[in-house]
Parts: structure tokens; C-alpha cells; sequence
């Protein structure tokens, strides 16, 4: 990841040992490798017309076209044409001279097309097929088979008999594909799953790239994104004693143009591995103190707090707390406003004084991912104000009888004095279980999913946003948790701010 937004460098094409016929082609080299071409429109413009059309050694066309054909496509489609198909080839080549099987190649290629289709040097041992007037995905993979067919054919060189082996994904140019990026992608992933396989059999065209492809395309976005591509979102957390929003927890989002939204699962772990949570953590801390405060000025005088994930290499680094402050600072929120979750890991590195700077900071401190292997006595020492249980808790309420594990979570949170936050809420069910455990605080896509400052404004605004989900029906009046009377809920405030 880039700290500004900018054109990619070059990648090196892998180089292919002699006799290897089982190459790896990285997905990331190849996703460089289109970026190159387009970073944007205006530049890859000017980049195609540098380059010649023509790739000399096998006289077929060369990225320049593929481009230009792909781009066609697109725009024929969007007319009312028929359907063009591009057809990604991984060749792995039998050992002896490049210009031997390149010419084979190249014959073969041209004598088993149509007239009007393009096939282009993508690079290397890599080629592109776009195939014009494809009825649909069916008539596209009958095509691959047949292709992989043909160029698979033994060769005669003197008394030796030699063949390539071929693996080829599909993607069918669709009317919605924002560039000529997303079309290769997606062959890209299904090739990928075809060399994956012993048979290297043809792969339709991948809706969901596999999981090991995804991964590597996600990995080289992440290398090329600037910080400014990472939104912060915002879920609420209910009050069940009295329907309001206790706060929210300001998560990051990553919307990719090509890969669609990127679950943080799939990015920060990346971020931790190439040294980038703490830049990641320091936007998101900024951004969410920014909005807090815009938040607080319309809530006639209501608290608004904000509760955001500290990961524990973050609070190693040197500046984590001069980093925190100048968030507050620049903001102009306090620091009762922002309110740290950390773990217990993260917790057991803080360097010596930094939990007591927090505390004079007014910074509220939030023990996560409470588990049933939490002891009070080893959070009953630490300044902490609130508690946020472990998903396991809520996943395993799944009727109206409230479950042992979410019952011994209630007892750990009454037993230190402190309101636990229950997380993962999805259904009325999970929300019944907590209501008869006394749990106070929830969050979860029960109540609303993480959203956007502007567009979570609505329930950060009103007063008791989510009063008329917290009404019992009548079938759940006068039904027992397994130990005592279901609790009322009251028409109580917001918890301590």
C-alpha cells in the first residue's frame, strides 16, 4: 500500500526453467501487468499508443490490440451486438528452443480460429483470445475444449515427440464490466482454477474467483492502494433497556473498483503482515474522531461516543500515543468520545504507562472479545468501562430460552459491574435470549449493518431509534430464562458516557 494514489511500478515476468512443466504464473504479475497498461484512462491511452501492435517474434498482435479488441467488445455489447468472449491462455512448453514451439503455436492458433477473432501476446508463455459473436458461457467453454484439443497435439522434431500443455479460463464480456481490467481478471481466476486442476480441463467463466486467486488479487490491489481508498463505517450499538444508540464502532471498508467490497477479514491481515496496520489504524482513528464530533453537534446534548479496534501492533508503535492525541486535537472531540477495544493481547503489550496516559487522556478503554475463558479477576484490575463479548456467546442463542454460555456472559459482566456489548445480533431469537440474560448493550445486522457516516445519520439522530424492535411479543410474556424472571425492559437513558 502507497501512502498517495499512483501508477503501479513494473513487474518482472517470472522466468520459466527449462523442463518445468508444472510453471506458476503469479496472478499478481498479471494484475500488474493490465494495471500497467490502464492506470487511468487518459494515461493508458497515451501508454497504448507507445506500444507497437505487433508482437515481432510470433507476428500475432500484441497487448496494444488486446486492449483495443476487449474495449470493442464492450462497446458492441452496449449496442445491442452479440456477446464477445476473451479467453486467457497459460501455456507451459515442452523443453528445447522458444522459437520452435512459438511458431507451432502461432500456427495452430491461426488455423483453428474464426477470421474475426484476436488472438494477442498478453507476455511470456501468456495469451489472450477474443472471440466475437459467442452465444453465451456454454458455446465459450466449447470453444476452450476445442482450442485446448489443437494445441495439445504431440509435435515431431526429428526422432523426439514433444507437447505443450495448455490451461485456459473464460470470462464472458459482460454489459456492466466497468473496464478492460475486470474482464481479464476474471479469466485470470478461471484459468488460475484450471491449472490447478490435474486435467487443466477449461474453466467457464469464475463469478467467485477461487479462494487461493482471490487472495493474490487482493494481495496486489492492496499493494497498490493509496490510504485514501479505505473508508471508515459505522454500526450502531443499541441500548436494550431503552432503544437508543449507546454509540457506534467505526469499522473499515474497502470498496475496490475490479474485486468489489473487500471484507476487512481479507485485508487487514494483510495490512498486519506488510507492515501497514498502523498507517490503516491511524486513518481510521482520524476519520472516526472527525465524524464523532460532527455527530455530537446535532444530538441536543446526547453523548456520542465512538468505539474503534486497536490492534496490537498498533500499540507497540512508538507513536501510537502522540497519534491519539493528535487525532483528539485536530478533531476537537474528548477523549470520553473515543473509545478503544482492545484485546487481550493487545492489553498484555501496551508499553508501561500508556494505559495510565490513556486514563488522564479520558479515553475509554473496552475489553474485547471476552471469552469463556475470562476470568473477572484478570479484567477487574484494568481501567476498562465496558466489555464486548465474544461472538460464540450470541451464535449459540438460537430460541427463546436463554443458553448457559450467554447466561455465565451476563453473570461475568454483573459479577465486574461493568455493561457488556454483545456482538453478531442477526436474528429476533439472538435478541430474546439477551433481553431474558439482561444483557444491556447489542450490536449486530439485526439492528443495522456498518454504513457510511451520511448515510447512518438517521439513527445516530433520533432518540430511540430502536424502541419498537425491543417490544415483547405477547408469546414471550411470562416465559423464565433458566434461572429467574425474565428482566423488564426499562424506559431507562443511554449508560454512563
Amino acid at each position: 500500500m502507497t501512502d498517495s494514489a499512483g501508477p503501479p511500478s513494473a513487474s518482472s515476468s517470472s522466468e520459466r526453467g527449462a523442463g518445468d512443466a508444472t510453471r506458476t504464473r503469479s496472478v499478481v504479475e498479471l494484475v500488474r501487468l493490465v494495471r500497467r497498461q490502464a492506470p487511468d484512462e487518459g494515461v493508458r491511452r497515451e501508454r497504448v499508443a507507445a506500444h507497437p501492435v505487433q508482437d515481432e517474434l510470433m507476428g500475432l498482435p500484441s497487448r496494444r490490440r488486446m486492449q483495443e479488441a476487449i474495449d470493442g467488445a464492450l462497446e458492441n455489447l452496449r449496442a445491442g451486438c452479440d456477446p464477445s468472449a476473451v479467453l486467457l491462455i497459460d501455456v507451459d512448453a515442452p523443453a528445447g528452443p522458444g522459437e520452435t514451439w512459438l511458431g507451432t503455436l502461432s500456427q495452430r492458433l491461426r488455423t483453428t480460429l474464426h477470421p474475426d477473432d484476436l488472438v494477442a501476446r498478453f507476455g511470456g508463455d501468456l495469451f489472450v483470445l477474443v472471440a466475437r459473436d459467442i452465444a453465451d458461457e456454454a458455446a465459450a467453454h466449447e470453444l476452450a475444449a476445442q482450442l485446448k484439443r489443437s494445441l495439445e497435439q504431440p509435435s515431431q522434431a526429428g526422432d523426439a515427440s514433444t507437447r505443450m500443455h495448455v490451461s485456459i479460463g473464460v470470462s464472458m464480456v459482460r454489459e456492466e464490466d466497468p473496464s478492460v481490467d475486470a474482464v481479464v481478471a476474471r479469466a485470470d481466476a478461471a484459468m488460475y482454477a484450471a491449472r490447478n486442476k490435474a486435467s487443466r480441463e477449461a474453466r467457464g467463466d469464475a463469478t467467485c474467483p477461487p479462494e487461493s486467486s482471490r487472495e493474490e488479487l487482493v494481495e496486489a490491489a492492496f499493494e497498490r492502494s493509496a490510504i485514501e481508498d479505505f473508508d471508515v463505517y459505522y454500526q450502531p450499538i443499541a441500548d436494550l433497556r431503552c432503544g437508543s444508540v449507546a454509540a457506534v464502532e467505526a469499522v473499515m471498508r474497502w470498496e475496490h473498483p475490479d474485486l468489489g467490497t473487500i471484507a476487512p477479514g481479507e485485508f487487514l491481515p494483510l495490512a498486519e503482515r506488510l507492515g501497514q496496520m498502523v498507517t490503516l489504524g491511524r486513518s481510521a482513528i482520524e476519520k472516526a474522531c472527525a465524524q464523532t464530533i460532527r455527530w455530537a453537534a446535532t444530538r441536543d446534548g446526547r453523548p456520542m461516543r465512538t468505539c474503534i479496534n486497536v490492534s496490537p501492533s498498533q500499540v507497540v508503535d512508538p507513536a501510537f500515543m502522540e497519534d491519539i492525541m493528535s487525532a483528539l486535537a485536530h478533531s476537537g472531540a474528548t477523549g470520553h468520545q473515543l473509545a478503544l477495544e482492545l484485546t487481550e493481547e493487545a492489553l498484555a503489550l501496551m508499553p508501561p504507562g500508556m494505559l495510565e496516559a490513556l486514563v488522564d487522556a479520558r479515553v475509554e478503554l473496552v475489553f474485547d472479545h471476552a471469552g469463556r475463558d475470562v476470568s473477572p479477576s484478570s479484567i477487574a484490575n484494568l481501567p476498562v468501562s465496558m466489555i464486548k463479548l465474544d461472538r460464540s456467546f450470541v451464535a449459540s442463542a438460537t430460541d427463546d430460552m436463554a443458553p448457559q454460555i450467554l447466561l455465565e456472559a451476563a453473570r461475568l459482566s454483573q459479577s465486574l459491574g461493568l455493561p457488556a456489548v454483545a456482538k453478531g445480533v442477526d436474528t429476533r431469537a439472538q435478541l430474546r435470549s439477551l433481553l431474558l440474560c439482561g444483557v444491556q448493550l447489542a450490536q449486530g445486522r439485526f439492528f443495522a449493518r456498518p454504513q457510511s457516516g451520511p448515510a447512518i445519520e438517521a439513527l445516530v439522530y433520533r432518540e430511540r431509534p430502536f424502541a419498537s424492535l425491543l417490544a415483547p411479543p405477547p408469546a414471550m410474556l411470562g416465559t423464565r430464562a433458566l434461572e429467574g424472571e425474565a428482566p423488564t425492559v426499562e424506559a431507562g437513558g443511554s449508560p454512563a458516557q
